[in-house]
Formats: C-alpha cells, sequence, structure tokens
C-alpha cells in the first residue's frame, strides 16, 4: 500500500548537496513518451514543487527517483534513501488496516516484515501520526476514513521512514484548509530538517512554498525560484483553468 523505499548509498546527504540528478532523461510508460530530455538536480534540505496538467509527466518523474520505473535514455542517480507516497485512491477497500498499522509500515524496511518493533520505531510512527494531526483516529480502520484522513494517513506513513528524500504526489489534494496548510507546514519542516523533499500539485498557490518549481509538459518547461516560474507566460500557457492561477478553492473532505 503505497509504501516504496530506495537507498542508493549508503552515506545521506548533506544539504546543499545533489541529493538526485536527472540527466538526459526520456521516460516510456505504456508506450507512450510520457518524458523526454529532462535534465534535474535537487539537492539535500530543499522543496521542490512539481507542476503540470494531467499527463504532463509528474507521477513518472517521481517513479523514475523512487526506482519504480527505469528511464529509456539518460542516467537518474539518487543519492540516500526515498519514501515514495502515493495518493490514497490506491488503498484496497478489503483491508481493515488501521492508521496504526498504515504508518507502522513505513517501518518495515528499517524493521522487517516479521521483527518487533523497536522503541525508535515506535516513537518514530506516533510523531509522524501527531504531526499530521491523526492521533484521535490512529485505531480507526483506514477504510472508513474520509479521503482526505486517508491521505494524511499516508503521509504520516512516508514521514515515519525518516528517508533523505521524500515524494508526495499531490499531498493536499481533498484536504480541508486546516489539513492543507498543516501538510505544507509539514513538508517545510521535513526541509528544514535536512530532507530532499518533492511534491506535485496543481494548486499553484501551494508551489509557493518551495525553492524550486519544476514546469513539467512530457518536457522541463521552467525550472526556477517560484517567483519566476509562476509569471512564466510558458507556465501559465499550460493551465486551461483559470481557478489553477488563483488562490486554492476550499475542499470540503477532513
Amino acid at each position: 500500500m503505497s509504501l516504496r523505499r530506495r537507498r542508493t548509498e549508503p552515506l545521506p546527504p548533506q544539504p546543499g548537496e545533489a541529493t538526485v540528478r536527472l540527466a538526459g532523461v526520456d521516460a516510456v510508460h505504456d508506450r507512450t513518451v510520457a518524458l523526454r530530455g529532462v535534465d534535474l538536480s535537487i539537492e539535500a534540505g530543499s522543496i521542490t514543487a512539481v507542476i503540470g496538467p494531467n499527463g504532463a509527466g509528474k507521477s513518472t518523474l517521481f517513479s523514475l527517483i523512487s526506482g519504480r520505473l527505469r528511464p529509456s535514455a539518460g542516467a537518474v542517480a539518487v543519492r540516500g534513501e526515498v519514501a515514495d507516497v502515493l495518493q490514497a485512491t490506491g488503498i484496497d477497500e478489503q483491508l481493515r488496516l488501521t492508521v496504526d498499522d498504515v504508518v507502522r509500515m513505513g517501518r518495515y524496511p528499517r524493521t522487517g516484515l516479521l521483527r518487533r518493533m523497536r522503541t525508535e520505531d515506535r516513537e518514530a510512527c506516533d510523531e509522524a501520526i501527531e504531526r499530521v494531526g491523526m492521533t484521535h483516529l490512529r485505531r480507526r480502520p483506514i477504510t472508513e476514513l474520509s479521503g482526505g484522513e486517508r491521505q494524511r494517513a499516508l503521509v504520516a506513513q512516508g514521514l515515519a521512514q525518516q528517508a533523505d528524500i521524500l515524494l508526495l504526489d499531490e499531498p493536499a489534494t481533498g484536504l480541508d484548509v486546516a489539513s492543507q496548510r498543516r501538510i505544507l507546514e509539514v513538508i517545510a519542516e521535513e526541509a528544514a530538517s535536512g530532507a530532499a523533499v518533492l511534491f506535485s500539485t496543481h494548486q499553484l498557490a501551494d508551489a509557493h512554498i518551495a525553492d524550486t518549481v519544476v514546469a513539467l509538459a512530457c518536457s522541463c518547461v521552467c525550472c526556477a525560484p517560484p517567483a519566476v516560474a509562476l509569471d512564466d507566460p510558458k507556465v501559465t500557457a499550460l493551465f486551461d483553468r483559470p481557478e489553477l492561477r488563483t488562490d486554492r478553492v476550499e475542499q470540503t473532505a477532513a
């Protein structure tokens, strides 16, 4: 369930050091070219917002970094551990896992499936659940939660992994305004602790918290700080819906 972890080099990157590099990367997904000629460098301790319309290659980029997809051309170099948080839409409705169970899955790469959790593992899970504001729901089955609550549980799972690189696929989708704000605060906290955080979003207002905005349309249209990228005519031309260029519309799901 949405749990991905990848380690490529034993030494974690230090703030300011490159932790992800893509050089001349092409990617083919379902016999369709999803990304072409992408060059990108991500530093530890930074926030990168990945934007673009549906089908622009955002999920493909995350799949390349996490190792779920291999490039058809070019090279992807990743330094450190990767935690990949997918969207809550992929949860199997037949599962009777609680929020606690889902978050503890984030520790499996460290503990293994059959080993007992150590104190440090339990503490990491407790902290992650608290940070996304779900302590009061930790015993609730994940299938009984709203879509927004499920998404927060999966973000907590990613936080519990304590990885060097955190990938978040539209983490604020379906959340109410207060929950959206909390997730953005968590992203900032993770970067301040030294992690490289990449998150995709359709809400351009959220991209303002990033150090770098990467705009995709099957190739890299722009890679620049928000003040530059979000005013770039090539970027604004990617979005047909006016609401994508304004403050987010308040969601109803918790």
